[in-house]
């Protein structure tokens, strides 16, 4: 069955997201003081090398991962959700993803803009000397956002409103046979001419009889 949430879309958003999104989130909790230290080379701003160690750091960074895990934790409920319940109703998934994916989209791009803009300059230039988590933080987070994108933009799968307009299969993957005439339509014998007659087939003056299709 053609769905506007085909598989590599679903799997995508329901597992591959959540994973990574858990990920992230279970490195800033369990080890606050190396994912403090790692987000920038240790030769800028050595005052706050450390400062994961400190127990402000450690809060700050600890809700950070917190709410890495549960933007997962909505994606892995509500993606589910949407392809079990609403896979039938083409519309109303293709709503109901757009209300999650648009904020999420706008949120890569939010976080992507306030990791980079408190970079030096000369470093925001050198990619090559940024830190495996910034690495990590922007290139993950912009393949979330062109995935989010490609489907908003219809890539790779059908809208709902081409599956609307598409004339529906049988459950066999036939299509649908016409229905009979309805009980209140009267069918009329037709007339059959007398045996020998000479001027060709023509109709009786009146019908034989009528029947109502039960």
């Amino acid at each position: 069955m053609r769905s506007v949430l085909p598989p590599r879309y679903y799997y995508f958003f329901w597992l591959v997201e959540p994973l990574l999104t858990i990920a992230g989130g279970l490195s800033a909790i369990i080890n606050p003081e190396d994912f403090g230290r790692n987000q920038l080379p240790d030769g800028i701003e050595r005052l706050t090398v450390g400062i994961g160690g400190s127990s402000r750091g450690q809060m700050v960074i600890s809700q950070l991962g917190s709410c890495f895990i549960l933007l997962a934790m909505i994606s892995l409920s509500l993606v589910y959700l949407f392809k079990k319940h609403l896979d039938d109703k083409p519309a109303l998934l293709e709503r109901m993803m757009k209300g999650l994916l648009v904020p999420l989209a706008i949120a890569d791009l939010l976080h992507v803009f306030v990791t980079l803009i408190p970079l030096p300059m000369s470093h925001l230039k050198s990619p090559s000397e940024w830190t495996h988590i910034i690495h990590c933080t922007v290139w993950i987070t912009l393949s979330l956002f062109v995935t989010r994108v490609c489907w908003l933009l219809g890539v790779g799968r059908p809208s709902a409103r081409s599956l609307a307009t598409a004339s529906p299969l049988s459950k066999t993957g036939q299509r649908p046979i016409p229905l009979p005439k309805t009980d209140s339509e009267l069918v009329i014998e037709q007339v059959v001419p007398k045996d020998g007659d000479s001027e060709g087939p023509r109709r009786r003056n009146t019908p034989r009889k009528t029947r109502l299709v039960e």
